[in-house]
């Protein structure tokens, strides 16, 4: 028999026992969000692993709904081509509100907020089953029963919350967020927000593209201010078949450990592989001088515009022919482009360099 939503219109309590295997992974997240932090040596190297993620996030959120989106088209829309589709246009959407977050353009987590990014994501391309174009379901609340079935037997697996309820239901789960987002940790919380939004179903399609927006926000709204940087769609395709599982448990709204284990395990994945993206260290360990090393540091950690020799402040007391060596090299090595002449060379990053360096690590 399916399982229906229960009702919490009267309010959404979670009952969660802290345990160490949710609790260790989780605060590791807070500590990783950290340690992204000291690696973002310059607003070059954020920009650059925000697109990463954003790329990463948006075309493995559609590929958990089924939809085949290629990498390399994705990153062509995000540059600037046209889409040709409608879920090209998704794509490139999700990959703008994704990288809206990264510059700390958060949308009210509000109803209204909620309804807003639904009709940024939708408007004009969402269609039902039959393939029709359904403007009347962007961007509201859903007017009619939406239903959870089984993938192959089409059978009915969970029936989320009734339309009748589902404003009072999401207004109880934001209520529940602001008073009780610091009683656990930011992983935990998004986790359970997630569980209820998607047993709560509040649209009628886009309910999981917007939930997985919304585990950004949130972790960015509880102070992990890297969350954009983190694959963390990534990992929930990687696992799809857990993720819907887990997920699964918590239709009955009595059991939220499982899923929480399961989120906060593939968060605690995505920070650790977001840290190693943002790590340069191996690449700046391969020069063999310490000259080269320090002068590298300080350039990646720099705004990108011209210097000049004098420029660098030199806290090693490097001698003269030595800093003329390090540039040299890293010119030589097409990190550095340079012009002018010996005295008056002025020297900058490869525009292209740091973009070469992680297009090879996509």
């Amino acid at each position: 028999m399916a399982i229906a939503k229960r009702d919490t219109t009267g309010g959404f309590r979670p009952q969660l026992r802290p345990r160490e295997d949710v609790a260790r992974p989780a605060t590791a997240c807070l500590r990783l969000d950290g340690v992204l932090e000291t690696r973002l040596l310059s607003p070059q190297l954020h920009r650059i692993l925000l697109g990463m993620a954003r790329l990463r996030n948006a075309v493995s959120s559609f590929r958990l709904e089924g939809e085949t989106v290629e990498l390399d088209r994705a990153r062509e829309l995000i540059e600037g081509t046209a889409p040709s589709t409608s879920s090209e246009t998704g794509v490139l959407r999700l990959a703008q509100a994704y990288a809206r977050l990264g510059r700390d353009r958060l949308r009210p987590l509000t109803v209204s907020g909620i309804l807003a990014t639904h009709r940024e994501l939708f408007e004009g391309i969402l269609c039902d089953d039959d393939g029709r174009r359904r403007e009347d379901w962007v961007g509201v609340l859903k007017p009619e029963q939406n239903y959870i079935v089984n993938e192959g037997s089409r059978t009915l697996r969970f029936t989320p919350t009734p339309p009748e309820r589902t404003r009072s239901e999401l207004e109880q789960l934001l209520t529940w967020y602001r008073e009780s987002k610091f009683s656990f940790l930011p992983l935990v919380v998004a986790a359970l927000f997630f569980a209820e939004f998607q047993a709560i179903h509040p649209f009628m399609d886009g309910n999981g593209r917007v939930g997985r927006l919304l585990n950004i926000a949130i972790l960015q709204d509880l102070g992990c201010t890297n969350a954009p940087l983190v694959p963390l769609d990534t990992q929930f395709f990687r696992t799809s078949r857990k993720y819907y599982g887990f997920l699964g448990t918590t239709n009955a709204g009595n059991d939220y450990y499982p899923w929480t284990r399961y989120f906060v395990s593939q968060a605690h994945t995505a920070y650790r592989a977001a840290s190693r993206q943002a790590d340069l260290s191996p690449m700046v360990s391969t020069f063999s001088r310490e000259s080269t090393r320090r002068v590298l540091r300080w350039v990646l950690g720099g705004t990108g515009q011209w210097f000049g020799r004098g420029d660098y402040p030199n806290p090693g007391h490097y001698s003269q022919p030595a800093l003329w060596a390090a540039l040299d090299e890293l010119k030589r090595e097409g990190i550095l482009e340079a012009k002018g002449e010996r005295r008056g060379r002025r020297y900058r990053l490869q525009s292209k360099f740091l973009t070469e360096v992680y297009a090879q690590r996509l």
